[in-house]
C-alpha cells in the first residue's frame, strides 16, 4: 500500500463517516482481540514500533478488525492521517499511536459503558499501576471528542462537559486519576454515557437519552434557554421527548414518564403525563387556539395521548387520558403493576415450566410486573432488530418506544424474544409485530407457549413482511395517521 501523497485530504468527510459506520455496524470482533495480534508473538508484531504502528500495520488493523478484504484504500489513508501525530519538526512521520487507534474504535463498538471506560483507562496505563496522569487522561478525552465528531455531535457542547468531569474526578488536585475515580466520574456523566452507548435500564423514571439535531428553535427543559449549534445540539429522551443541553443532563433533570403504577390499587386510573415545552405553533387540544412561542418553554404535551395544551389548559377537565388514536395498541402504565416475585415450577407432561429470571420484567427492588389489561384493547407486543434495514431498524425501535409504552418494545439483539413473550403470556387478546427482515430464531409464540402454562395465544401474529398491519398504527414521516 503506497504512502498518502495528498495532504489536502487530511480530514474525514461526512461520507467517510457513513461508510465507516456501515463497516463497524456488522463488525463481530472486539478491539482487544485485534490488539493481541500486535504483541511480540502476534502475526502483526513486525508492524509495531514501540507504541506506534506504521501505515501498513494500520491497514492490517482495519482489515482484521472489520473482517474485510477490500476496505477502500483512499478511506484508509484519510483515517491514518486523522490519527497521525505530527509534532513540530516531524511532519513526515508515518506512524500513529496504537493506543489512540484502539481507544477510538473501542468507543464506537457495541458494549457496556463501564467496560469501555475501564478498557480506555487500562490502554493508557502503561506501567499497570492503576493511575493516569493528566496528559494521559487528556489523550483519552481527545479520542472521545474524535468519536463524538464521527457521530455528528456538536463537540463545542461536549468539551466543557468533559472538562468539568475531569475537574470533579481530580478532587484532591493531585494531577493523577485512579481507575476507580475515572470509572465513577464517567458513570455519573450523562453525555459521556450516551457517547459510550448507554443501554436502557428497567428502572422506572430513567430517560432513554440520544443526541439529536433540531431544525427549529428548541428550549432546554432544565435551564429553559435555547439549544444552539450546527450539528447535534442536545440530548432528547426517546420516550418522553424531554430535552436538555449536554451540560444540563447532569443537573438532576425531572424523571422520565412512569411505565407502571406502584400498586394494584392504582390500576385502571388513566391520567395524563405532561411534559413541558416545545409545543410552539401547535394547536391546543382544549381551547383550539394556537400555542404561541414565548421565547422559552411553551405549552405541555402528554406522553400517552400526544395531545398538546397551553400550560393553563393542562390543569382543566378532562384530566383522564384516553391514549388518543393508538388506544387499541397502547399498554398504559395504569395497566401494569408490581407483585412480589414468585418462582413458578409447574410440571406438565413431565416437563418443567419454570421461567428464567432473565425473562421476567422486574422493578429495581425485584418485584415482578404483571398486566391488568384495559378492556376492549389489543396491546401490541413489538420486536425490533435495530441492525436491520440499513440503520432504519434503530429508527423504528426509537419510534415505537415513543408511540407505545417502552415495556411493549423489545430489542431482539440485546434481549431476544423471551422477556416480551413472558411479560404478555397472561393476556387474552394482543398482537405481535416483528420488525427486522425475517423471523428471529426462537421467536415462535406457539412453541414458546408449550413450556409456558396458562395464557392464550395472541389474536394475531404479524411481521414486518405481512401485507396487513394493525389498524390505526402507521408512522410515516414522523407523523401518526389513523
Amino acid at each position: 500500500m503506497s504512502s498518502p501523497t495528498h495532504p489536502e485530504v487530511k480530514e474525514l468527510n461526512p461520507v467517510d463517516f457513513i461508510q465507516l459506520q456501515h463497516y463497524i455496524e456488522y463488525c463481530r470482533l472486539k478491539v482487544k482481540d485485534v490488539l493481541r495480534e500486535f504483541d511480540a508473538d502476534g502475526r502483526l508484531a513486525r508492524h509495531r514500533h514501540g507504541e506506534c504502528i506504521d501505515e501498513e500495520g494500520f491497514r492490517l488493523f482495519l482489515k482484521t478488525y472489520l473482517e474485510v478484504e477490500d476496505f477502500p484504500v483512499d478511506l484508509c489513508q484519510r483515517l491514518f492521517l486523522s490519527f497521525q501525530n505530527s509534532e513540530p519538526g516531524k511532519e513526515d512521520a508515518k506512524e500513529v499511536f496504537l493506543k489512540d487507534v484502539s481507544c477510538y474504535f473501542s468507543l464506537l463498538e457495541d458494549g457496556q459503558p463501564r467496560d469501555k471506560l475501564e478498557f480506555a483507562f487500562k490502554l493508557y496505563d502503561r506501567d499497570g499501576n492503576g493511575v493516569l496522569d493528566s496528559s494521559e487522561v487528556d489523550r483519552i478525552i481527545a479520542q472521545m471528542m474524535h468519536a463524538a465528531e464521527y457521530l455528528g455531535w456538536d463537540v463545542s457542547e461536549l468539551r466543557p462537559v468533559l472538562k468539568d468531569m475531569m475537574t470533579a474526578i481530580d478532587a484532591d488536585s493531585s494531577g493523577t486519576v485512579s481507575l476507580d475515580e475515572w470509572v465513577e466520574g464517567g458513570m455519573n456523566n450523562v453525555p459521556l454515557l450516551v457517547l459510550l452507548g448507554l443501554k436502557m435500564t428497567q428502572q422506572d423514571g430513567q430517560h432513554l437519552w440520544r443526541m439529536k439535531h433540531f431544525n427549529k428553535p428548541v428550549y432546554c427543559n432544565v435551564c429553559q434557554s435555547m439549544l444552539l449549534g450546527l450539528r447535534k445540539q442536545g440530548l432528547c429522551c426517546t420516550c418522553c421527548k424531554y430535552t436538555v443541553h449536554g451540560r444540563c443532563a447532569n443537573r438532576n433533570p425531572a424523571p422520565c414518564t412512569r411505565t407502571y403504577v406502584k400498586s394494584k390499587k392504582e390500576t385502571g386510573v388513566p391520567a395524563h403525563d405532561w411534559v413541558s415545552g416545545n409545543c410552539d405553533s401547535r394547536k391546543c387540544e382544549k381551547c383550539q387556539k394556537k400555542i404561541k412561542s414565548l421565547q422559552g418553554l411553551t405549552g405541555k404535551h402528554c406522553v400517552w395521548c400526544h395531545s398538546m395544551r397551553h400550560d393553563e389548559c393542562a390543569d382543566q377537565e378532562p384530566t383522564e387520558c384516553s391514549c388518543g388514536a393508538l388506544r387499541d395498541h397502547i399498554l398504559p402504565p395504569w395497566a401494569i403493576y408490581p407483585v412480589i416475585k414468585e418462582r413458578p415450577n409447574i410440571v406438565k407432561n413431565g416437563c418443567s415450566g419454570a421461567v428464567d429470571d432473565s425473562e421476567l420484567n422486574t422493578t429495581p427492588d425485584g418485584q415482578v410486573l404483571q398486566i391488568s389489561p384495559v378492556e376492549n384493547t389489543h396491546p401490541l407486543l413489538v420486536f425490533v432488530n435495530p441492525k436491520s434495514g440499513g440503520k432504519q431498524g434503530e429508527r423504528v425501535l426509537h419510534k415505537f418506544q415513543y408511540l407505545l409504552n417502552p415495556r411493549q418494545v423489545n430489542n431482539l439483539i440485546t434481549d431476544g424474544p423471551g422477556p416480551g413473550l413472558s411479560f404478555f403470556k397472561t393476556l387474552q387478546n394482543y398482537r405481535i409485530l416483528v420488525c427486522g427482515g425475517g423471523r428471529h430464531r426462537g421467536l415462535d409464540p406457539r412453541r414458546y407457549r408449550q413450556s409456558q402454562p396458562g395464557g392464550a395465544p395472541p389474536r394475531r401474529c404479524a411481521s414486518s413482511g405481512d401485507r396487513k398491519r394493525p389498524r390505526s398504527l402507521s408512522a410515516v414521516g414522523g407523523e401518526v395517521r389513523d
